[in-house]
């Protein structure tokens, strides 16, 4: 009597399948899912840089949807009511103010109100010497940073920190009403819009110092909230007039034009 033999895996070379085939399907999502946080990042990195270009267009604008009715009184408080028609306010539109904490966003616009015309050496002490500053609050936006990305500083090199977050930092670009020139202000001291004031713009407006980064270059890491193979920083250039002032850096561009700063 003949024995038959029938082919098929034996329990080993199971084994051996089903460990080889795991180890390609974690691979292979371990990969997408690196994909998709490299993706999320560069999403983080580009809105915030975006956002920040987006300032000085709405800085340049004319236009804004006050309304009729819409003034300010002499402390650059803005006011709703009366007859007075857009154009023809005392009121004078002089900028944005940004402030960004952590992976927070506030802005709003910058009104003015001429107190006196007096001459002045520049365009910064003509509006401290002849403007009351303030903050329209029906102006006031809020955002937060692409997929729980934040602000931090650089880990090496100008401007480096340790720890790097949190971090905060605030904008004021400013529209000169005297010769039309806008300008860039960063400060690390950071006031809320609702409790800014004439005199926190004020400070605000000064030319780079050992203390104070006025209108210094700065660039502002963006820290992920996923491992990423390299890290970038929007880099805001020095004495910055326009949303060409705002780029992304990786440390090969920032060494490559003489910088030394690492995210």
């Amino acid at each position: 009597m003949s024995a038959h033999f029938k082919d098929g895996f034996t329990i080993i070379e199971t084994m051996l399948v089903l460990a080889v085939t795991g180890v390609l399907v974690s691979t292979l999502l371990f990969g997408i899912g690196s994909s998709i946080a490299v993706q999320r990042y560069g999403d983080s990195v580009t809105s915030f840089r975006s956002l920040l270009q987006d300032q000085y267009a709405r800085v340049s604008s004319v236009s804004n949807g006050r309304g009729a009715g819409w003034s300010c009184n002499a402390s650059a408080t803005p006011v709703q009511g009366g007859n007075t028609a857009p154009g023809q306010t005392d009121c004078v539109l002089l900028g944005r103010y940004i402030s960004v904490v952590d992976g927070a966003i506030s802005m709003a616009t910058v009104v003015g109100y001429q107190t006196s015309s007096s001459a002045a050496a520049n365009d910064m002490q003509s509006v401290k010497d002849n403007y009351a500053l303030g903050i329209s609050d029906s102006s006031v936006e809020t955002k937060t940073l692409e997929w729980g990305a934040r602000i931090a500083w650089p880990k090496t090199g100008t401007g480096a920190k340790n720890p790097t977050t949190p971090r905060s930092i605030a904008f004021f670009i400013l529209r000169s009403p005297e010769s039309g020139t806008t300008y860039t202000f960063t400060s690390n001291d950071v006031t809320p819009i609702s409790a800014v004031s004439s005199l926190t713009l004020k400070d605000m407006l000064v030319q780079t110092t050992a203390s104070f980064p006025g209108q210094g270059a700065r660039t502002i890491c963006i820290e992920p909230d996923a491992p990423v193979p390299e890290k970038f920083g929007v880099y805001v250039a020095p004495v910055a007039s326009g949303a060409s002032s705002i780029e992304t850096r990786s440390f090969e561009i920032t060494t490559a034009e003489g910088g030394d700063t690492k995210c």
